[in-house]
């Protein structure tokens, strides 16, 4: 079906998995359960944490949330023609109480695990409690956007509900071919055209063609970087970008002793040329990151400055460390050659593009004397092997950096992947818990008999002063207050190195005219279609 006035296609890479928004976790699935469903909150662009569904919400001691619900919020015809009702306080509760419904198979059951309880007033009625078994302030920022369906529908029939959900957002669910097309209707009355189209195209040369051949309306897939030149000389088309809030990293396996030493992953900060890469591989289409958190992330730490590029530095951070460097770059280079030469592996995944990232970061190492081996994996087996902490370097990308609760996932200490003994419950584990916890207060649950401990922080790193400032901001109402804790926490982190911070990438749509009205948000997020008019349209 070719676009009409009626009609936006847009082309995407992937195919989302699930759309329901109890099991997508992926970032396009992520993004189309935002045109169909609606949280309690959604995260601004400014990455600030607004209401959505919810009218009011008041905190108590980062611990008790109350939750006042908007009045006259319609749900979506259900799956089976049933007319979608209005939203209440059980449709909330049930939304998170049935992550944990084997028939679901949710992937966001640690959603539950910082909950103790749910309470309303009146299951029919707009208000809700939420009881968190210890303060965590960022609880709702970070878990506060899941979509909330209609009980009385979702419930009929799980497997169903997830072929043709149903939510309250800007679209409902009208149709799907396989992984080929999915094809979505309009429910509110001020979006300018009656459909949308995301269609699955996964070569970048076949999404192109189809631009260029008015058989899509946009591309929200940024292209290969010397592709945007020529592309931007097409009058037919409109290049937009936003700065991005991904984040690109290094991480590093601190549990290896070349890596334990800070000065050696100083030194590799040091050798790498961010500057040069973002100009000649991203065409100035990135920011040199500082910190987890982007610059206009509203936790992003004053004053903190990306690391410079300095490998004479480098060299002798290296040289100090016992390791073998170019002389050249030595005051004093005296016994530098009888020095064993530092061999390190860096995981990577092989798509061209990042390849050839990692070939320059190869490089770059190489000159001051690093020998960079890489290890090429899909990225199924890298992400595989790194959370089993098989690695010594390897380069990744967040996407997005929305909540700066993400640093308590990635560096607490306690975040540490972890396996200890046996157990009934999770009173039994390291900690200890308090009668029917989830978890011990060392974050350790009971899963099939044995105590286990997940989390991000698969390099090993530990600082207890970090651990006090990012749990003293789990615990902290104020933002400004929590904005100072963080800013410390990642001051501390800059210094450590456990995560050499690259580039935030900025992101690029390209749109065919006579299509405005599109915001391309820093986030990627598909909320910025619904603006999307055909100029000269009312």
């Amino acid at each position: 079906m070719p676009p009409t006035d009626n009609h936006l296609s847009v082309l995407i890479s992937d195919p989302p998995e699930s759309l329901d928004p109890r099991k997508g976790s992926s970032a396009v699935e992520m993004r189309v359960q935002e045109l169909i469903f609606r949280g309690l909150v959604q995260v601004t662009d400014d990455l600030s944490v607004v209401e959505d569904l919810a009218e009011s919400i008041v905190v108590d001691e980062a611990k008790h949330l109350t939750i006042t619900l908007k009045k006259n919020i319609q749900f979506h015809t259900c799956f089976d023609g049933t007319p979608g009702g209005t939203l209440k306080a059980k449709d909330v509760i049930y939304s998170y109480q049935s992550l944990k419904d084997p028939l679901v198979q949710s992937r966001k059951q640690r959603i539950l695990s910082d909950i103790e309880r749910f309470e309303t007033p009146d299951p029919e009625g707009r208000q809700i409690h939420i009881y968190l078994r210890k303060p965590l302030a960022s609880w709702l920022g970070e878990n506060g956007t899941l979509g909330i369906i209609e009980k009385s529908c979702a419930q009929k029939d799980p497997k169903a509900f997830a072929r043709a959900p149903s939510g309250t957002g800007a679209f409902a669910f009208e149709s799907r071919e396989a992984d080929r097309r999915l094809w979505l209707k309009r429910f509110d009355p001020s979006v300018a055209y009656e459909r949308i189209e995301l269609r699955v195209v996964g070569d970048e040369t076949s999404r192109l063609l189809e631009l260029l051949k008015g058989r899509a309306d946009v591309l929200t897939v940024t292209p290969s970087r010397p592709l945007l030149a020529p592309l931007k000389r097409k009058n037919e088309l409109e290049l937009i970008s936003a700065a991005g809030n991904g984040y690109s990293y290094l991480a590093f396996n601190m549990r290896l002793p070349e890596l334990e030493d800070q000065r050696v992953r100083e030194a590799i900060a040091l050798a790498i040329n961010r500057e040069a890469i973002i100009e000649h591989k991203y065409l100035g289409l990135a920011r040199p990151s500082a910190a987890m958190t982007p610059p206009d992330h509203w936790a992003h730490p004053k004053g903190l400055k990306a690391s410079p590029y300095n490998p004479r530095r480098a060299a002798a951070l290296l040289d100090a460390a016992g390791w073998r460097t170019h002389p050249d770059l030595l005051d004093n280079a005296q016994d530098n050659q009888k020095k064993p030469i530092l061999r390190l592996e860096m995981r990577t995944t092989p798509e061209k593009f990042g390849r050839a990232l990692s070939l320059v970061l190869q490089q770059q190492l190489r000159h001051v004397g690093i020998d960079l081996e890489l290890r090429i994996n899909d990225w199924g087996t890298l992400y595989s092997q790194v959370k089993k902490g098989n690695f010594q370097l390897v380069r990744m990308e967040w996407i997005p950096v929305l909540s700066p609760a993400l640093l308590d996932w990635v560096f607490h200490s306690h975040a540490q992947p972890h396996q200890a003994g046996a157990c009934s419950t999770a009173v039994d584990c390291p900690g200890g818990a308090e009668p029917n916890s989830e978890t011990s207060r060392e974050r350790y649950s009971c899963s099939s008999g044995f105590c286990r401990r997940n989390g991000g922080n698969r390099g090993g790193y530990s600082n207890a002063r970090v651990d006090a400032l990012l749990d003293a901001a789990s615990r902290e109402n104020d933002q400004d207050a929590q904005k100072e804790l963080y800013s410390k926490a990642q001051h501390i982190l800059a210094n450590d190195l456990p995560y050499v911070s690259l580039w935030h990438e900025d992101r690029v749509w390209i749109v065919r005219k006579p299509w405005t009205g599109i915001q391309l948000k820093p986030s990627g997020s598909f909320l910025g279609l619904l603006g999307a008019r055909r100029e000269g349209s009312p």
